[in-house]
């Protein structure tokens, strides 16, 4: 019964941590790439334009 607990939890883990490294070594090479652009990092030193 716990191993029936214990197995799922464990792979579940095991993809999220797998995604989230996944993730952050895509954001690192957006982030240290010139020729890709993110959009969290775009230039926004204007303030925002209001109709």
């Amino acid at each position: 019964m716990v191993l029936g607990l214990v197995v799922p939890a464990a792979v579940s883990f095991v993809f999220a941590a797998i995604a989230a490294y996944v993730g952050s070594l895509r954001a690192l090479e957006v982030y240290f790439d010139p020729n890709q652009d993110s959009v969290f990092l775009m230039d926004d030193r204007d303030p925002p334009q209001r109709p």
